[in-house]
């Protein structure tokens, strides 16, 4: 018995010490952009819209009166080990979670889409010439690679859902996690997007593109069988943030800017690794996201530089953070022995 007590505490102190790695990892994330967002924005066109201040508001009182009743209905169930009261103890702390999880995850993705913005405003000139001829000395050729996706309509048809199913991913890591009652994975799983962001917002602000269709300027047959826009979603509003005329920027309704490196190619990575545990939804991850990667080049409209870019920020962002929340194994030998010997 004093053995398990001791085996269960040194992996309860991993866990917890894994956790405060990984908030410590997102707060410096956070801190990271709010600060140069805070700097950026008075020289930029962006405005902060006040709708933000709004939305923002509404979503803290949900959130904070999901909190309020996860907590009351706890604190009302007490001891009660029925049946009912075991399920409703359940769902009341995979609620608690959640609000947790969006209480970290919010701020982070405010911080990291006002970057965004602000990086895409530059009246820089676009290196899509460049990252062309890149991908001309790998021996890539974007337009052959366009034709052939589009040849076969069945083709298409899978790398567009494929594509477009990453987007759904992202809240269904975090309700998996939720659901297993993993906080640690859960927190992982935002920590993994704060480093690969502070690795790509950089990058875009170093080198502005606007995406392979915009360069090549394909003849619409070429991609019939894709999204009519394939590429091309992005490209309007990132006209306007280059125009340097004033654009009120409302998070909400926020567009993705990033073309390089492809943050859809990362972020595949890391939701491949944040169900390695999840056997079966793991093999389901890996395939569709294999396919997704494949995808961002017809459909996402990136240079295969991106791509590899991109792959090797998921990759690194995933080494950084096991590292980094990795427990030293003397400091959780340490406290097992200490917990041991009380």
């Amino acid at each position: 018995m004093i053995l398990y007590r001791a085996v269960a505490n040194a992996a309860s102190v991993g866990t917890e010490t894994g956790i405060r790695n990984h908030l410590v990892i997102i707060a410096l994330a956070i801190v990271f952009f709010g600060l140069i967002d805070l700097l950026w924005l008075p020289f930029s066109n962006v405005e902060f819209s006040p709708r933000n201040w709004v939305d923002i508001g509404q979503v803290t009182v949900a959130l904070i009166a999901a909190w309020a009743v996860a907590k009351f209905v706890l604190k009302r169930l007490g001891s009660d080990a029925g049946a009912m009261a075991s399920a409703i103890r359940y769902l009341s702390k995979s609620l608690l979670m959640l609000v947790s999880g969006s209480a970290v995850f919010i701020p982070l993705t405010i911080a990291t889409t006002v970057f965004m913005y602000l990086a895409s405003a530059t009246a820089r000139p676009l290196m899509d010439e460049q990252f062309a001829s890149i991908d001309a000395s790998l021996g890539f050729d974007w337009l052959s690679f366009l034709a052939a996706s589009n040849r076969n309509a069945i083709w298409s048809s899978v790398l567009f859902y494929a594509y477009h199913a990453l987007g759904p991913q992202v809240p269904m890591v975090f309700i998996i996690q939720v659901m297993r009652q993993r906080w640690d994975r859960v927190l992982e799983f935002i920590a993994l997007m704060a480093v690969s962001s502070l690795f790509t917002g950089p990058l875009m602000a170093m080198f502005p593109t606007a995406g392979a269709y915009t360069f090549y300027k394909p003849a619409p047959e070429l991609f019939s069988n894709l999204t009519a826009q394939a590429g091309m979603w992005h490209y309007q509003t990132l006209l306007s943030l280059r125009s340097g005329a004033p654009y009120e920027l409302i998070v909400s309704k926020a567009d993705g800017l990033v073309t390089f490196p492809s943050f859809h190619t990362a972020l595949g990575i890391l939701v491949i690794h944040a169900l390695r545990d999840v056997r079966p939804l793991f093999v389901v991850a890996l395939i569709v996201n294999a396919v997704m990667i494949v995808s961002t080049l017809p459909e996402g409209g990136h240079h295969l530089i991106d791509v590899v870019v991109g792959a090797a920020i998921g990759a690194l962002s995933v080494a950084i953070v096991r590292i980094l929340g990795r427990v030293p194994k003397k400091a959780v030998a340490s406290e097992a022995r200490s917990t041991a010997g009380t």
